[in-house]
């Protein structure tokens, strides 16, 4: 099995037919052909089927389709670590963040990693963590910002922060007479939350036998936002995402005791593959914009 013959492989799949992948991957077709029957030889199965609808994958087509791109990807990444080993940072880094934390950490970072490694890309995807856990297992991403644990050895994690998760609401709904709230109390409030941060509280709710009643579940953090903004609801949310608004008062938080209800702000790569220079670099850079994110509200 060869790297071209995996690239000529992807590249029939993406276009659907010999004739027009031959065309993007600048090869004449025949030459095309043999190396993809070359790879079927080779591993002892059929890899694509013509149908009406062009040129697919069997079945076991789709499973080298799995792991054919990462194995690309890693052999793409060891060619530019070993052309500047003993050098700078360089190459594309694949960088997974929950919504939540996004906006707070990937302005820095990339500001940062502009001004460090102009030699280094960064493409940014931003999903909820439980997804980030599974690209990270699958090697599609390089580092990612984990809040939720994640089972086996195959993903490394770096402890960068423990965040508070806060009552928040507008002052009518949160008066200042109330300084914190217990986690059975939190009954007696109009709350709205969303799934991924439902998903950081459960844990908690089975460790205490204490479930909370929600108004609504939601999947937009913008719409979560709208709603408190609104005064009709309160929501559950980490102490980052509403910092501002609380120090200027437009709403109140709480925190939320017996027992503190926090989140743990994990930096995560895959054990699958070697670390290399650019990943410990942009993997500092990360941990330097969470320490800037305030994560409690004595802070």
């Amino acid at each position: 099995m060869e790297l071209r013959q995996l690239r000529y492989f992807l590249g029939v799949v993406a276009a659907g037919s010999f004739g027009k992948a031959a065309s993007r991957l600048h090869v004449a077709q025949p030459a095309l052909s043999r190396q993809i029957q070359a790879l079927e030889h080779d591993l002892g199965v059929k890899l694509l089927h013509r149908s009406a609808r062009g040129v697919e994958a069997t079945e076991a087509g789709q499973k080298l389709l799995e792991h054919a791109e990462y194995v690309l990807k890693a052999a793409d990444h060891l060619r530019v670590e070993v052309r500047h080993l003993g050098s700078e940072p360089a190459g594309e880094m694949v960088i997974g963040m929950p919504p939540s934390l996004a906006y707070l950490v990937a302005p820095e970072l990339i500001r940062r990693c502009k001004s460090l490694y102009p030699k280094v890309s960064i493409r940014l995807i931003e999903a909820l963590s439980v997804f980030l856990v599974d690209w990270v297992e699958l090697g599609k991403i390089d580092l990612a910002i984990l809040t939720v644990g994640s089972e086996g050895d195959a993903i490394e994690r770096r402890e960068l922060a423990i965040e508070e998760l806060v009552l928040c609401g507008v002052p009518e709904l949160l008066p200042a007479s109330i300084q914190d709230v217990r986690l059975e109390d939190l009954r007696g409030y109009p709350i709205v939350i969303t799934h991924g941060f439902l998903t950081v509280l459960e844990p908690w709710f089975a460790s205490t036998r204490v479930r909370p009643t929600f108004e609504m579940e939601l999947d937009s953090i913008p719409i979560l936002r709208e709603l408190i903004r609104r005064g009709e609801h309160c929501t559950i949310v980490p102490y980052s995402m509403v910092h501002d608004d609380a120090i200027s008062g437009k709403l109140r938080v709480l925190p939320i005791r017996e027992p503190d209800i926090t989140r743990s702000i994990d930096l995560a790569r895959s054990t699958r593959r070697p670390k290399s220079i650019t990943m410990e670099a942009l993997g500092e850079l990360i941990a330097e914009a969470v320490s800037g994110i305030p994560v409690r509200t004595e802070a």
